[in-house]
Order: C-alpha cells, then sequence, then structure tokens
C-alpha cells in the first residue's frame, strides 16, 4: 500500500510511471496500490528497481482462486 500524497494526479491514475512520471509508453508493470484500492503502475525499468528480487527456487503462487 502506497500513500498518495506526493503523487502527481496522472500518477494516482495509472497514467504515469509512480517513479520517474514517464508517460509514454504507458507504464504496465503493477507495483501497488492506492489506499482507494487503485493500482500503482511503473514503467519496466523502474519496476524492476522497485519491486522485490525472486529467490532463486521460489516461485509466487498463482492467483487463481479455488473456491468461488
Amino acid at each position: 500500500m502506497f500513500d498518495p500524497e506526493g503523487l502527481t494526479p496522472a500518477q494516482c491514475e495509472g497514467d504515469a510511471c509512480v517513479a520517474c512520471h514517464k508517460r509514454w509508453p504507458r507504464p504496465r508493470v503493477r507495483i501497488g496500490r492506492l489506499p482507494d484500492d487503485a493500482i500503482l503502475f511503473a514503467c519496466p525499468d523502474c519496476a524492476e528497481a522497485l519491486l522485490p528480487q525472486r529467490a532463486g527456487n521460489v516461485y509466487p503462487l498463482s492467483r487463481s482462486v479455488a473456491f468461488s
């Protein structure tokens, strides 16, 4: 969860990278959420620096729902 203070309206709406403010190409890497559940995006270069690195033999769980 990120604090929206200090982010521009474009960043809060997902139209600009949260780190470098780049608008084109539109950022596509999801890196977090705001308190109102809006999704924050980063460009691939910034996302690499913002997201934690995976351990070598650990794989993320699928995001599918087991029971609906």
